[in-house]
């Protein structure tokens, strides 16, 4: 039998050496390579945990600020103080966007009927030859320094009506206090109206209640001689209700102005039983949207006040009513605009 060499069995061993070093090798590395890949997978896994942590926590955190806490501010640290400013700036937004919708001339006296016309003013008696023709432009519903900011940039002797304040604009009084003249938009009961303000009067308000509802506002508003009706529909047209405010309205010194916001508001009968005047809205000027439609407003109230010889137009801090005003400078010079005492 023939014999292999032994050169070739030495190389023969020698390869097969080589081939299993090499797959050690191979393995070893895979092991390293996997040792090290698990660790960093580790490592990246634990700093995501520790980051949704603190996601959490802060959540927690923003979650448990109760509004109507008050906090000792020594207590506060800076991160309280970044969520609660980060927490006020959605809140204004979510209010800004609400507003947007919301504050125009139908909320006031049928918020469920976008096409409802407003109840029609009480008939009047033709103004004397040779009258001057005065118009008053109050603007309901101001609660914000951007919304005093708007009506002040028409350049127009407008009335400001302020809303009480709320959580909701906090700042209305304060904001008041910084114009010589103003007056209160009262929030009354409403027939159908989603969206109450706080402290609002309603039918079964004894007058105690009222009493006590007006000095607090007095409070707020030094200044105040007017107020008008916050929607109101249910409490302006009934009878008892009416003339319990406008007996303590009387006695507190304060006149009442109609808005309105109903056909058969009882305003007139009460006012006339206390030896009040009677005032009401003439015209809304938005209640449709639209530039164009606003002026059309503007110009019935125009006409309304050469007609009568005076009159009252209501309108709201809205984009296109303040754009309107602004573009009627020419038409309004027709009558001289003053503001609720001058009437």
């Amino acid at each position: 039998m023939h014999k292999q060499p032994l050169f070739q069995k030495y190389f023969t061993l020698r390869r097969l050496a080589i081939g299993l070093i090499s797959v050690l090798i191979f393995l070893l590395a895979i092991f390293i390579g996997y040792f090290f890949g698990f660790r960093q997978a580790e490592k990246e896994l634990a700093a995501e945990r520790n980051q949704t942590q603190k996601l959490v926590q802060q959540i927690k955190s923003l979650s448990s600020i109760d509004e109507n806490k008050t906090h000792v501010k020594s207590e506060q640290t800076p991160h309280d103080k970044e969520i609660r400013r980060i927490k006020k700036e959605l809140d204004d937004m979510l209010e800004r966007e609400r507003i947007s919708e919301e504050v125009k001339a139908h909320h006031e006296y049928a918020p469920d009927n976008k096409k409802a016309p407003p109840p029609p003013p009480p008939a009047r008696e033709i103004r004397p030859n040779g009258a001057e023709a005065k118009l008053v432009i109050i603007m309901d519903d101001v609660s914000y320094a951007r919304d005093v900011k708007a009506i002040q940039s028409t350049g127009l002797p407008i009335v400001l009506s302020f809303l009480p304040p709320s959580s909701r604009h906090p700042d209305s009084a304060a904001l008041a206090k910084q114009q010589s003249k103003y007056m209160v938009h009262l929030p009354l009961e409403a027939i159908a109206f989603h969206d109450e303000e706080p402290n609002t009067i309603h039918i079964d308000s004894s007058e105690e209640e009222i009493e006590k509802r007006l000095d607090a506002l007095k409070q707020l508003y030094p200044n105040v001689h007017y107020m008008n009706n916050h929607t109101g529909s249910k409490f302006t047209s009934d009878s008892e209700a009416m003339d319990r405010l406008i007996r303590v309205m009387k006695k507190e010194g304060l006149q009442f102005v109609d808005s309105r916001t109903i056909g058969t508001s009882k305003a007139r009968e009460a006012t006339g039983r206390y030896g009040m005047r009677y005032l009401t809205r003439d015209v809304f000027l938005d209640d449709q949207d639209g530039v164009a439609n606003v002026k059309r407003q503007i110009k019935e109230a125009v006409v309304k006040a050469k007609r009568y010889g005076t009159a009252i137009a209501i309108g709201h801090p809205r984009v296109d009513t303040i754009r309107a005003l602004k573009e009627s400078k020419e038409l309004l010079n027709g009558v001289q605009l003053v503001g609720i005492d001058q009437i």
